[in-house]
């Protein structure tokens, strides 16, 4: 078995205590790996490491064009081992082998857009008085920790990490434990053959509430960004509240696409089968809910069942697979349960509807028709493949209906109207609407959420904002 160890201060090395992590494949269960688990003691060193890289100010007195190039040599290196790196994520994470693959290269996008941006961050001249010169400059905050997802880990480093070196904060990154090997290694091995400064990067992983807890409350780390689950970005937020420090945080989601009756059905398909059932529907911005005006549901309905029944299963690196795994036993059954209780509350699980038997961590692609909007099924997140059915007569209705959430990160529009698609985006709650084609975004579009989906945003030039300080400097002459 393989083991990988923490990269703190330039250096790979195991946990103080020992404490080690085991990792398993969720398409066969069989052990993939184990990292070592950071102690307190390990997090001590990791955000001292941090601390002390950006005291030396090594980005900071970097010359914006020499991080940009430092930017685009991790990006380099990203791509090169994107074939490699993407086997170990595929086998770790469950996902499609291509999908892995194409983290490396996303997270590699990230640097080469963000490294373009590395001398454009400018402050202002304002005018005060007579004899007076007053001006602003962007500052870096200090040491940032970034507590990493497991159903896109790379991508999610790329995306913070690119930000924070971008504005020359230092970082300290706990990988997800479900999902730690390839950031530990092999995106460890890419920032260190781009030359990145001893401790301006260190990455660790742990369990949550304990390592995570313990880093994003250390006295020394300065700004935190989170993506996860609404339950434990509160208490990130109350831990940031306690030192009246920033956080970014994007949270979870319930997003619906609403089918008007002149939609393109299949492009509604067509979205379902990568919002939905792609990534076995371990996605923050899922399309979980359509809302489908009456007289296109029965049709709309039937596609989505035949769909389930092209969708081949099986493990992400075999042939011609659509469907993955959950992540883990855990993750199983709490679909499992969401399922259940649909089906139990009067939903008609019209495709599958309970996990398959045998090895691996599998669930079946689920369509579910007759959902109302007060059953669980369809009010919170369920992070599986498990697609909800509401009916709605008029429009009105349909936006009512899918803003009747405490969620608000994503929501879609099918429409061959543009003055009904505009009005629609105008009133629905959420930070980003796809229309006619889920996930229409890209790395320069602005991305976070309204309500408890979060705040501030990550990509896009809006992104920068949050990671950096605004300080005012008034000479009078």
């Amino acid at each position: 078995m393989k083991k990988f160890q923490s990269y703190i201060n330039g250096t790979w090395i195991d946990s103080s205590t020992g404490e080690i992590i085991v990792v398993d494949n969720p398409a066969t269960e069989e052990i993939v790996g184990e990292v070592a688990c950071a102690s307190n003691e390990d997090v001590d060193l990791a955000v001292e490491a941090a601390k002390k890289s950006f005291l030396k100010r090594d980005l900071v007195d970097m010359h914006p064009m020499e991080r940009s190039k430092l930017m685009r040599s991790i990006a380099i290196e990203l791509r090169n081992i994107s074939k490699e790196a993407g086997k170990l994520l595929c086998y770790e994470n469950g996902k499609l082998l291509s999908g892995a693959e194409y983290e490396f290269q996303d997270a590699a996008n990230y640097f080469d857009y963000y490294g373009g941006l590395t001398d454009k961050l400018e402050g202002s001249t304002i005018p005060v008085s007579k004899g007076v010169v007053d001006y602003t400059i962007l500052e870096p905050y200090g040491v940032s920790a970034h507590i990493i997802p497991w159903n896109y880990p790379i991508s999610m480093i790329g995306r913070s990490l690119a930000c924070s070196i971008a504005t020359g904060n230092s970082t300290v990154i706990k990988t997800p434990e479900l999902a730690p090997l390839a950031a530990t290694s092999y995106f460890a091995e890419a920032l260190e053959k781009a030359g990145i400064p001893k401790g301006t990067v260190n990455i660790i992983c742990g369990y949550g509430e304990k390592t995570g807890s313990y880093l994003v409350s250390h006295p020394d780390v300065n700004h935190i960004a989170f993506t996860g689950s609404v339950e434990t970005g509160k208490k990130i937020l109350h831990a940031a509240a306690d030192k009246a420090i920033p956080a970014v945080v994007e949270l979870g989601g319930k997003s619906a696409g609403i089918v008007y009756p002149d939609a393109d059905l299949d492009k509604v398909v067509n979205s379902a089968k990568t919002a939905i059932f792609g990534v076995a529907g371990q996605i923050c911005s899922a399309m979980s809910r359509l809302v489908v005006h009456k007289s296109v549901k029965d049709e709309l309905v039937d596609k989505l069942v035949n769909l389930t029944k092209s969708l081949k299963v099986g493990a992400g690196y075999e042939k011609g697979v659509d469907c993955t795994p959950v992540i883990s036993k855990n993750q199983l059954e709490k679909v499992e349960g969401y399922a259940r209780s649909g089906i139990q509350a009067g939903a008609e699980a019209v495709a599958g509807g309970k996990k398959i038997e045998g090895k691996g961590y599998f669930f079946e692609s689920t369509v579910l028709d007759g959902v109302k909007q007060d059953m669980t099924v369809a009010r919170e997140e369920i992070f599986g493949p498990v697609l909800s059915i509401i009916e709605y007569e008029d429009s009105d209705e349909a936006i009512q209906i899918a803003n009747d959430t405490d969620y608000g990160l994503a929501a879609g529009v099918f429409t061959k109207n543009i003055d009904q698609a505009t009005e629609a985006s105008n009133k629905l709650e959420a930070g980003q609407i796809y229309v006619n084609s889920w996930f229409t975004g890209s790395i320069a579009t602005p991305f976070g959420g309204y309500k408890q989906s979060g705040y501030s945003r990550e990509k896009g030039q809006q992104a920068l904002k949050s990671y950096l300080q605004v300080k005012n400097v008034g000479i009078q002459l």
